[in-house]
């Protein structure tokens, strides 16, 4: 496995006085970047506009250059340079992380990419104070990275008897499956930030906590995934509705008019959304799904709800996701702004303080459904979780799809 290598783009502010360049540079766009690489990544080095690339212990002068101001000629040259540059100092299998905005992108990405290199562009789409938001929340909260470090090696657990983690497609009820629980959605093209051999958890979901309510844990998953011959009810799932119109934002399908509109839908209205119900199960079906046994009865104060509810706010809540999502990720063409903000497909509690403790609730209900312990005899969660009021972001931000650049 190859190593990890930051690249993140100069700024325009800069000290008066000749400095090691990871110094020099003053914004604070630039300063939370290059502690990020300094701490979370093998190697990193520094994008000059008249440099080309530097080490961050390397002594310049202060200089006022920029590649905002430069032609396209002059900026493909300058690119070719970098690409050689980077040639002297990078192993085949490093993977490359840009923190740079699309001037110092647009010509040096595509040149590593066909020399074999895999490139991320971790901030890509985010305005410059949700940019900082994220390198914040990653410098700062450190128990947060480390509690989402812990769900995730509580779902590879439930993986390993070799039964749990389906594709969905090759999903149905003749398969062995809890009657109640959550599940877990992951998307094959979404990874984890600085694990990118682990897919990321795009959407949380349970069902049946309304009290006397009857549905079952495959049953809402079938509601989802749609038939096997790919027709579906988007009126019967929020998640399709979501998906459905976030294919049509992105134009990816003709728009319907009528999607989503009303509890049910006569015989003509579902025609003319068949080809879009027909998209999105080919988007579903790809996925793969991890269910977690949780048997306890309807109730909006079950464990279920409980669980639902941290792992949501712990994937998102108010400081943003720790793992963004990919550029090409769907959801970004959502027109929910919960679900722009979160890169997950839920609208509910993506702004959700969680509670830490959680997360050794959901370690009993893995043993549960490992089979390595009955079920309890009685909730775990806390009997006050559902009175605390849940705190919300003081500020909405969003995702802003201009491409907002670290700019210098």
């Amino acid at each position: 496995m190859g190593r990890k290598v930051a690249l993140v783009s100069c700024a325009s502010r800069k000290t008066g006085n000749a400095s090691v360049a990871e110094s020099l540079y003053t914004s604070d766009l630039f300063r939370k970047a290059g502690r990020l690489a300094d701490q979370r990544f093998d190697s990193w080095y520094i994008l000059s506009a008249k440099h080309g690339l530097l080490e961050p212990n390397q002594e310049i002068e202060p200089y006022d250059e920029t590649l905002n101001r430069l032609a396209t000629d002059v900026r493909k040259s300058w690119a070719t340079r970098v690409e050689r540059q980077l040639g002297a100092v990078l192993l085949p299998e490093d993977e490359i992380f840009f923190f740079a905005g699309l001037r110092y992108r647009e010509f040096l990405e595509p040149l590593l990419q066909e020399r074999g290199f895999m490139t991320h562009v971790p901030m890509a789409g985010l305005s410059i104070g949700r940019q900082l938001q994220w390198l914040s929340t990653q410098l700062a909260d450190k128990q947060r990275l480390a509690d989402i470090d812990r769900f995730y090696d509580l779902l590879k657990r439930l993986t390993l008897n070799g039964v749990n983690g389906r594709i969905m497609g090759d999903s149905s009820g003749k398969l062995e499956w809890p009657k109640r629980g959550l599940y877990f959605f992951f998307d094959p093209e979404e990874r984890r930030f600085f694990d990118l051999n682990t897919c990321r958890v795009v959407r949380v979901g349970t069902h049946g906590v309304s009290q006397g309510s009857k549905s079952t844990l495959w049953g809402r998953l079938r509601t989802h995934r749609g038939s096997s011959d790919q027709r579906g009810n988007h009126r019967g799932s929020i998640f399709r509705l979501h998906v459905g119109a976030a294919l049509q934002a992105a134009r990816l399908v003709t728009e319907v008019p009528t999607w989503g509109i009303g509890q049910s839908a006569d015989s003509e209205t579902k025609a003319s959304e068949a080809e879009v119900e027909k998209n999105v199960s080919e988007y579903l079906v790809r996925m793969a799904v991890i269910f977690l046994e949780v048997g306890d009865e309807p109730s909006a104060k079950s464990d279920r709800a409980y669980l639902e509810r941290n792992v949501i706010g712990m994937l998102c809540g108010p400081r943003g996701p720790v793992d963004l999502p990919s550029e090409s990720w769907l959801g970004r063409f959502s027109r929910s702004p919960e679900i722009r903000y979160s890169g997950l497909w839920n609208v509910d509690f993506v702004r959700f303080q969680y509670d830490p403790h959680f997360l050794d609730v959901l370690d009993r209900y893995v043993d549960v459904t490992l089979g390595r312990c009955p079920p309890p005899s009685g909730p775990l969660a806390p009997s006050d979780w559902h009175s605390k009021r849940q705190e919300r972001a003081t500020t909405q931000l969003t995702l802003s799809f201009d491409d907002a650049a670290i700019k210098e």
